[in-house]
């Protein structure tokens, strides 16, 4: 497992599936949780994505020093990136990236999924007219677990099934898109899960 202050990630000998795309023309979009080095050579930026939107690595984290921050990131109250020293730094505060730049400290851990899938959608727009190539790797349902207002409380599952209720949600309007872009019967769209849930977190 990597964590903020490991200084180790994806190997650059390594051939993701997104340079081999990007190599035959697709249009290449990583949204979600990244995991493999959070340093600019690792980010999937470095690595055959054209675009990333996501947290680079498990949710119940923290930012990590040295990280660069987006001109306009927003940060909370009284936050600026030179005053994030460790000593200030939380667990399950997470910073978002856009490509290699963090546009919001500590993120909404709430409206994650529903960002995600607006990014999945506007890609699917930007590009609907070649190829293309989009990763979603949803942050939830990994713990702690987070609904947006639409959604906490609306399940029978407590907390963790809303958050699966609000992924299949995610899943739902991608599809829609799709159809609705008239591209349903020349895209592939592998679903796939992680681990499952911790059952130690209940």
């Amino acid at each position: 497992v990597l964590f903020p202050q490991s200084k180790i990630g994806i190997n650059a000998e390594e051939t993701t599936i997104a340079e081999i795309l990007k190599a035959a023309g697709y249009a290449t979009g990583a949204i979600g949780k990244w995991h493999l080095g959070y340093q600019k050579q690792f980010l999937p930026t470095s690595n055959g994505f054209d675009s990333y939107l996501g947290v680079p690595y498990s949710n119940d984290m923290t930012v990590a020093d040295g990280m660069e921050f987006a001109p306009d990131a927003r940060l909370d109250d009284g936050l600026t990136p030179d005053k994030l020293q460790a000593p200030t730094k939380q667990k399950s505060q997470v910073p978002l990236m856009r490509d290699e730049k963090v546009i919001d400290y500590p993120v909404d851990q709430t409206k994650l999924t529903q960002r995600y899938t607006a990014e999945a959608i506007r890609l699917l727009n930007l590009n609907k007219d070649r190829p293309f190539f989009i990763y979603l790797a949803h942050t939830m349902p990994h713990v702690p677990l987070h609904a947006s207002a639409k959604f906490k409380g609306t399940s029978a599952g407590g907390l963790y099934g809303d958050v699966i209720e609000e992924i299949d949600w995610s899943v739902g309007e991608i599809f829609k898109t799709i159809k609705q872009l008239g591209l349903d019967d020349n895209t592939l769209v592998f679903f796939c899960s992680d681990n499952g849930p911790w059952l130690s977190q209940g």
